[in-house]
């Protein structure tokens, strides 16, 4: 049973990896090749996603991003089930923020949990990249092996889904990125390190296209516990996102995510994307 405990925390961490890399064009002008961009830079991406462990789905997710002008907002919902059905575990974020140059600004960050065991939230407000409020419930007793946090630690920092936005600035490949996140509880650094290519299903009558890999390696920083599940991610050199290129939107999307545990292998794959504009035609892509 302990080890089945688990799960839905490296399934958790999983998606979050997703979150950070789930778009490569949010923020790019054109939707389809020779199209233009609406008046005024709208542009939205939804996507749908298969969780899976060790071969057998156990819950869904979706990840919205919209940029309008120079402000952003980006959702997530995510349902998780396993044990066959004993434990159920649903999360639903919202965040948004604004664009100033090449910089991604959050505003605020709200997020809350449900599981069969207990619920929370986590609600953060930014003031020039900082953070200024901070709500967590329920409140819960620091352990001995804890690492505080420090004013220091929360400056200069982004959400989980703001890094979506982060991510999706225009880039020629997915990788070679490192993020300074805050959750509303730990502090942590994200990075999509180049690892290799290969060749991934372009959803057309078998046809393959070349796909770039990139592994995440995750750091914590501050306001974490210094245990065994940490020092696991810490070492865990195997979680890695393959990324598809769709040349028709001129944006790589993640085609899949994989997080190997003691326990075996948590796997997201994309089921939908669809990409649209004002007064543009809209992208569906379907595996």
């Amino acid at each position: 049973m302990s080890r089945m405990c688990v799960r839905p925390r490296w399934a958790a961490f999983g998606v979050a990896a997703l979150a950070l890399i789930t778009g490569e064009a949010a923020l790019r002008p054109g939707l389809a090749a020779g199209s233009t961009p609406s008046k005024d830079g709208s542009v939205e991406i939804a996507g749908q996603y298969s969780i899976s462990f060790n071969g057998f789905h156990i819950g869904d997710a979706r990840i919205d991003q919209r940029v309008t002008g120079r402000t952003y907002t980006a959702s997530s919902d995510i349902e998780i089930s396993a044990l066959l059905g004993a434990f159920r575990w649903k999360g639903v974020t919202r965040a948004s923020g604004t664009l100033t140059g090449e910089k991604i600004v959050p505003s605020g960050y709200d997020f809350q949990f449900e599981s069969s065991s207990k619920s929370g939230s986590v609600r953060i407000g930014f003031e020039k990249g900082a953070v200024s409020e901070l709500m967590a419930i329920p409140l819960t007793a620091e352990p001995e092996d804890f690492v505080p946090l420090a004013p220091t630690h929360v400056k200069s920092v982004i959400d989980p889904l703001s890094a979506i936005v982060a991510v999706s600035r225009p880039s020629a490949e997915p990788c070679g990125r490192k993020f300074a996140v805050f959750d509303g509880k730990q502090r942590f650094d994200l990075a999509l390190l180049p690892t290799r290519r290969e060749a991934v299903s372009a959803g057309r009558n078998g046809a393959t296209v070349e796909g770039v890999v990139c592994r995440v390696k995750y750091t914590p920083v501050a306001g974490y516990r210094n245990n065994a599940e940490t020092r696991a991610l810490v070492e865990n050199t195997g979680i890695e996102v393959t990324f598809r290129p769709v040349s028709e939107a001129r944006l790589w999307t993640p085609y899949r995510v994989t997080v190997p545990t003691v326990a075996g292998f948590i796997s997201l794959e994309a089921t939908r994307y669809d990409i649209s504009a004002p007064g543009q035609a809209e992208i569906a892509l379907v595996d």
